[in-house]
């Protein structure tokens, strides 16, 4: 009986029978332009970047004739675990 006791521990606790990768790291960039604002290309680009990824570069720059209303954003993203937050605000509009 006590060989029957030790299986039946054997199967509760199981071993794994393959390790987990953890998903590799991504980065990227989006660039949106907007005849409105840079607020709004800037919010465009953010809505672009995948779930979960951490903006660490935002730049923006107004585009065309001193009259004009144009305007490009470029935003830098990343996965990594350890990707640093830009220090600057990003987000102008709602929560996505």
């Amino acid at each position: 009986m006590p060989a029957v006791l030790i299986c039946a521990a054997s199967l509760l606790s199981p071993l794994p029978l393959r390790a987990e990768e953890a998903p590799a790291a991504q980065s990227g960039e989006v660039e949106v332009s907007s005849l409105i604002s840079p607020v709004d290309a800037c919010n465009r680009a953010q809505a672009q970047r995948p779930a979960g990824a951490v903006v660490t570069t935002m730049h923006y720059e107004r585009l065309g004739e001193p009259a004009e209303r144009s305007f490009r954003c470029r935003v830098r993203w990343s996965t990594a675990k350890d990707a640093a937050l830009t220090g600057r605000p990003i987000l102008f509009g709602p929560s996505l």
